[in-house]
């Protein structure tokens, strides 16, 4: 530097034993000094961060479903859980009490924003969640009985499909060309995994989609009840939704393994209830498998009312691509032609964007 020849701004910092703007930590990651408080920023890592809250909680659920119901596994040495559906009934209880306990504790406040529901409003939009839940419960595991796992998983991603039928119903989308090619996509895809099954079963398949447009539905009257819609409010936190759905769910839960799985056949000769102390396990382990679901839904809900139930079905994406490499390494047949799987995730992920 010449004499008389004022040093630039990034050498007058080093003379003066600072450190340069340009070399700030957060200059150097491609950030503003105030990243943090931007609240587009700070409400995507709120969502990431209960995305990957749930599928933890989602994933320990699995594998303790898996231990307890697989056919190679179960306690006592006598093999999986006999009837699935009435334990699901009994956790949808145990996840009610969960909810109410919390609630009762201070926890969680309760909704200030919130409407109370009519009767009216519980019967078209409470007891049907709580019903579709229920049967689309049913339906799946007897339809796990007639088709593969990765075919039931590739027919179970078209569910986007009739999540937005619902909520073009429900008035929480509105129709547009977008979403006009989004479902023909999905649609497409589809046909083509049909075509390519090797395994084909019509009643099946026929059982799976009808689950498939089960959930659609109580994930869309999810939404409604913790975003509310034009005609009312919200119908509370996601705790408090939770409260209201539940016996329904349990309900239906306990009708349908009541239809189907012969309980005063099963329970007796089960070893679940052989004695005393068997009962005693058996109950220690269902609860705590409804303690795992409770954490999951309440973080499902939780995703829900801070996005969309459209966003939270995206989100799922990768649990089922996930689903589906497992089933394909446990020797599930799986041609070239139910790579449309690929077309139907790239219908997701065009309208998530």
């Amino acid at each position: 530097m010449s004499d008389g020849q004022t040093p630039n701004i990034e050498m007058q910092h080093l003379l003066n034993g600072q450190q340069s703007p340009r070399l700030t930590r957060h200059s150097f990651l491609g950030l503003s000094p105030n990243w943090w408080q931007d609240k587009t920023f700070r409400a995507a890592a709120k969502n990431v961060g209960l995305i990957l809250t749930w599928y933890f909680f989602s994933t320990c659920l699995s594998i303790w479903l898996t231990q307890l119901l697989g056919k190679r596994h179960g306690i006592f040495g006598r093999g999986p859980f006999p009837a699935p559906l009435l334990m699901t009934s009994l956790q949808f209880a145990a996840q009610n009490l969960m909810a109410r306990l919390v609630m009762r504790c201070g926890l969680i406040r309760k909704a200030q924003d919130k409407e109370a529901l009519s009767w009216r409003q519980y019967a078209k939009e409470v007891v049907p969640n709580g019903v579709s839940t229920g049967l689309d419960i049913a339906i799946s595991n007897f339809s796990l009985s007639l088709i593969t796992l990765s075919f039931y998983t590739m027919c179970k991603s078209t569910t986007p499909v009739f999540l937005l039928i619902f909520a073009f119903i429900w008035g929480i989308e509105r129709p547009s060309w977008n979403l006009a090619v989004v479902v023909a996509i999905i649609c497409s895809g589809l046909i083509m995994l049909v075509a390519g099954e090797t395994q084909f079963n019509l009643i099946g398949f026929m059982l799976v989609m009808t689950a498939s447009m089960l959930s659609g539905l109580r994930w869309t009257i999810t939404q409604v009840l913790l975003q509310g819609t034009d005609s009312h409010g919200r119908s509370g936190g996601p705790l408090e939704v939770l409260l209201q759905l539940t016996p329904v769910m349990s309900l239906t839960a306990g009708i349908c393994s009541l239809a189907t799985e012969q309980l005063w056949y099963t329970l007796p000769k089960s070893a679940y209830f052989a004695s005393p102390s068997h009962m005693l396990v058996t109950s220690l382990v269902i609860l705590f498998g409804g303690a795992i679901a409770f954490l999951m839904v309440w973080t499902e809900f939780t995703v829900i009312a801070e996005t969309s139930a459209l966003t939270f079905m995206v989100a799922g994406t990768f649990k089922e691509i996930v689903t589906v490499m497992a089933a394909v390494l446990f020797l599930d047949l799986v041609t070239k032609k139910s790579h449309s799987l690929d077309v139907i995730e790239e219908g997701r992920l065009a309208r998530a964007k």
